[in-house]
């Protein structure tokens, strides 16, 4: 499972088949997300740490509210996902291709090199926090460690 095998199923459900099969070929599935947590905190998660990547939902109206019309017709509204760089302890490094680059990225260097000049940067203290581009309308951030390493690269729908 790569970001270019789950960006296209950004604003779908635990409904759609395609998602399903994705979650079913590493182990999991969206209609496990737990309804509770939905309905109580507006989102949930699945965490895929061997591969280094989490990938967050949405509760239907909050995504509607927030973002955009689903795509199909469920409740839990696949909204992002995050490709975990070589800074996070909890999970290992996402190694696969990523998306709009020709090669891996672990630093803001190579976020800016591959990426572009960002639309929004996020600095304290003189200090990168983030950087957001929006790349085939797809919103796509890079958040930082204090030393300009990529902590993570998160790719979701653009929020309104």
């Amino acid at each position: 499972m790569t970001l270019h095998d789950l960006l296209p199923l950004l604003g779908h459900s635990e409904l759609d088949a395609s998602l399903e099969q994705l979650l079913k070929s590493v182990g999991a599935s969206a209609r496990t997300l737990s309804d509770k947590t939905l309905r109580t905190e507006g989102s949930d998660a699945i965490e895929f740490k061997p591969l280094g990547l989490e990938l967050a939902f949405w509760e239907r109206e909050g995504y509607e509210r927030k973002a955009a019309t689903p795509r199909d017709a469920g409740k839990a509204i696949f909204v992002a996902v995050f490709a975990y760089g070589p800074g996070n302890k909890s999970f290992k490094p996402y190694v696969g291709p990523v998306p709009f680059s020709k090669g891996p990225i672990a630093t803001r260097e190579d976020a800016l090199r591959e990426f572009g000049t960002p639309m929004l940067t996020e600095e304290e203290d003189d200090v990168v926090e983030w950087d957001q581009w929006l790349k085939e309308g797809l919103q796509v951030r890079a958040t930082y460690q204090d030393d300009g390493a990529l902590w993570n690269l998160s790719f979701s729908v653009p929020f309104k």
